[in-house]
């Protein structure tokens, strides 16, 4: 099942480092880290991205990454040159804009996509 997240403000910029970069290298991937494993989420299905209240963007799930109990996976962003921890990270490629006429309001963590197409 298909999962939302919101990009943060204070991460606007490196999202558009991130993407940018993305999408001029070939089988280049993304990832994200996330604090709960989404068990409904498999790979095949898509996360959406909102930023500024708007969905923007998805992409497609090929991978997924749980970490042991009481441990966290990290994982180091190659573009940014961060590092990032999580019980879960999915990693994803297949970048799509999206055009969605309703507004989201930001949150953390993920939801379940919740319209249908």
């Amino acid at each position: 099942m298909d999962i939302v997240v919101t990009i943060p403000k204070n991460e606007y910029i490196n999202d558009g480092i991130e993407t940018k970069w993305f999408t001029e290298k070939v089988g280049a991937y993304q990832f994200w880290t996330l604090g709960r494993t989404p068990q409904k989420l498999e790979t095949g299905d898509r996360v959406y991205f909102v930023k500024n209240n708007k969905i923007e963007s998805s992409m497609n799930v090929f991978q997924i990454e749980h970490a042991e109990p009481c441990k966290m996976i990290v994982e180091d962003c190659y573009v940014t040159g961060r590092q990032w921890k999580g019980k879960c990270i999915i990693y994803m490629n297949d970048l799509r804009s999206e055009d969605l006429s309703f507004d989201v309001k930001g949150f953390q963590g993920f939801r379940y996509k919740w319209w249908d197409d």
